[in-house]
Parts: structure tokens; sequence; C-alpha cells
């Protein structure tokens, strides 16, 4: 950065790369956790409903730290806030390998969740201020970057648990990772003097809380049902392979491979499909697309119908999340990390009780019938996409001429 503020181009590129390693090092660290699952859960001898209250306790913690972080970010910026959660994170990371009972566990998991809250918060905060100063969209690559980290920790941890190294060593090395990583890629971020870059973005605007209210309220709407759609293939597409399909175990874990694969594609190929024909209708055909992807998936007509429909729906689920977290940092009257962290506090709210709830209604129903009307309500984002980004700046492109990133 020169001495009149400004940042050249080479800071810039400097701070794109970095926040990209941070969301590839955010999603390694939340998929070792995820991936060393089992292991926690054999070693402490807790059965479902404990795991799956320890699991809660995260994500209830990560929601509390979204809302107390955003304004502080608007006041502060994200870049000193991005390395220290991150830091914290490495630390309390492997607590959950070492705790010796449950109810430690359920501190562990809190700590864990309450640091990745503030963590996801002020990263993506980060990465609309690198967004803003390249002036291209850049928030589905980084996205993309988070799961590929969860994708890597996978193969880290299944072939380290092959190898023999136990769950201790698993944890401790991902976490020093973290740790030594962050400490390199956090001085090419961007200062808060170039967050707060005159748009008016990077101020706060007096909130103590980050709730989506006002302008906000139909974007974490929307924020909602597309974490809840996302969340429902995470916890309940191998299950559906499972036990609607009667697929064997292989069959269905590696369909949640295809989901996670076409939705990791989708995010690398995303800014650009935007950049071409604009956030509004990219967010519209999303969510369509993701729609006829869990009517297909839904057909009794086998697993290989099932496995065409995961791949739509990853690559529909793609870019909704990250559009409507740039939509959330860019409206006008919020700072960044108020608008980032509210609309994120909705969305993690959908993750957290949405597979619960289809959960409740497969008890009741059917597996296919609970997934089917967790399908439905995609609609409300083509419904109100206009309306809700509208105040963001968000409007129809003309796609002559592009510009691709």
């Amino acid at each position: 950065m020169d001495r009149s503020g400004t940042v050249s181009t080479v800071d810039i590129a400097a701070a794109h790369r970095g926040i990209a390693a941070v969301f590839l090092l955010n999603g390694m660290a939340l998929g070792s956790w995820a991936a060393n699952l089992p292991s926690i859960k054999a070693r402490l001898a807790i059965d479902e409903a404990q795991l799956g209250l320890a699991l809660l306790v995260m994500g209830g913690g990560a929601v509390l730290a979204m809302v107390l972080a955003g304004p502080f970010i608007d006041r502060r910026g994200s870049r000193g806030l991005t390395l220290w959660s991150g830091l914290v994170m490495a630390m309390v990371l492997p607590l959950s390998a070492f705790v010796p009972s449950w109810s430690s566990l359920l501190v562990a998991a809190f700590l864990l969740g309450t640091s990745n809250g503030i963590m996801d918060v002020a990263m993506n905060a980060h990465g609309l201020a690198v967004e803003r100063q390249l002036a291209r969209p850049v928030m589905s690559m980084l996205h993309g970057c988070f799961s590929l980290g969860g994708i890597v920790a996978a193969v880290l941890v299944g072939g380290s648990l092959t190898l023999g190294f136990g769950l201790q060593a698993n944890l401790v090395a991902v976490s020093l990772l973290l740790f030594v990583a962050l400490l390199q890629v956090g001085r090419s971020l961007l200062p808060a003097s170039v967050e707060n870059d005159g748009t008016g973005h990077g101020a706060g605007g007096g909130v103590a809380l980050a709730l989506p209210t006002g302008p906000l309220l139909p974007v974490a709407l929307m924020a909602l049902v597309g974490f809840l759609a996302e969340g429902s293939m995470i916890d309940w597409a191998a299950v559906y392979l499972r036990e609607s399909l009667s697929s064997g175990e292989a069959v269905a874990a590696f369909g949640f491979g295809v989901f996670a694969g076409a939705m990791a594609i989708g995010r690398f190929l995303g800014d650009r499909i935007i950049a071409r024909f604009g956030r509004l209708l990219v967010l519209r055909v999303s969510a369509l697309l993701a729609v006829s992807g869990f009517a297909t998936a839904l057909l009794p007509q086998g697993i290989p119908t099932a496995f065409l429909g995961y791949a739509l729906v990853g690559f529909g689920v793609a870019n909704i999340v990250p559009i409507l977290f740039s939509a959330g940092g860019s409206m006008p009257g919020f700072g960044s990390g108020t608008g980032v962290a509210a609309v994120a506090t909705a969305g993690y709210g959908g993750a957290l009780t949405g597979p619960a709830l289809i959960g409740f209604l497969a008890s009741a129903t059917s597996l296919r019938v609970a997934l089917a009307t967790g399908a439905v309500l995609l609609i409300v984002i083509p419904l109100f996409a206009r309306r809700a980004l509208r105040p963001a700046g968000f409007r129809p492109v003309k796609v002559e001429n592009p510009v691709i990133p």
C-alpha cells in the first residue's frame, strides 16, 4: 500500500490469494473435525443423541458469535478478527481428541463453534472487501476453496487413519498447519483503512447485534432456505441412498461425494458465470436447478438417477450462499460485517434446524416426502430474488461484451 492509502494491483492480488488460503484452511479445519467425529464418538463411548447435542451446541456457539462479530468488524475491520479467530480455532480444534467426558466435549464443541462463527463472518467480510477492490466477483471461488479444503481434509484423515495415525495425531497436525499457515497469509490481507474504502460498506451502523432487519430480512430468508437445502443434502443424501434405494454403504458415501464434488466445481466456475450473466439471474437459475435436482434424485428410478440429481443439486446450491453473502455485505445502511453476519446467522439457523425438521417429518411420512418438502422451499428464491437483491444494487445485466475475470 502506498502513502496515499490506496492499494496497488500487487497488494490486491496478494490479498486475493491470502483470503482464498484462509477459506481453504477453514474448510480443512472443519473437514478434519467432521471426518474424525466417528473416532471422537467411539473414544468417549457416546450415542447418536449425545453426539447430536454436541453438534447442536457447536452450531449454537457459531450463531451467537456471528451475531456479535458483525458490528465489531464494522468498527475495527475484518483482517485482525480473521487472523485471531483462526488462531484460536487452531488451538481449540484438538481439544475434542483429548477431553475426558461428554460434558467436556460440549465445552470443546462450543469453543470450536464460537471461534469458527467469528472466523466465518470475518473471512466473508474480507472476501467482500477484496471483491470490491478487484471490481469483479470472487465470492464463489472463495467458497469453492472452502469446499476444496473439506475434501482435502477428508482424504488426509482417511489416509492417515489407514496408515495407523490416531485421532489425536490427526487433529494436532491440522491444528499446527492451520496455526502456522494463518501467520503466513495473515500479513497479506487488506488493512481496515482499505476495507472502509469510501463506499460506506466498512462503516458500522451503530448496531450492537447483527440481526436480519429491514432490507436484510428477505436476503436472510433466502439464505435460510439455501442453507437448509445444502444441509439436508449433507446430512441426508447418504441416508436416502442407503435406506430408500437400498444401496450399499460405499455407494451411499460416494453419492454424497457426487454432491460435494459438483458443488465445489460449481463454485469454482461461479464467478465467471456471475460476471457473464449477473448475480440476479444466476441466483434464480441456481435455485431452479437445485429444485430440478431434488426432483430427479427423489424419483424412484434407481441409484444412477439419484446420482444425477445429486450433481444437479450440487451445481444448483453452489452459488446461492456466496451471492447472498455478497448481497448482505453490500446492503446500503449496513456495514459489511453486520450484513454478512445477519445473513449468515439466518443461514446457519436453517442449516441447524432444517435437517432435524426433515428427520421429524421423515419419521411421520417418508424420507422422500420430507426431502421433497424442503426442496419446494427453494421456490422462495426465484420468486423474491429481484425484490430482495435490488437494494444491494444487484440488477439484471446485459450480457453483451461481458467482463470475464
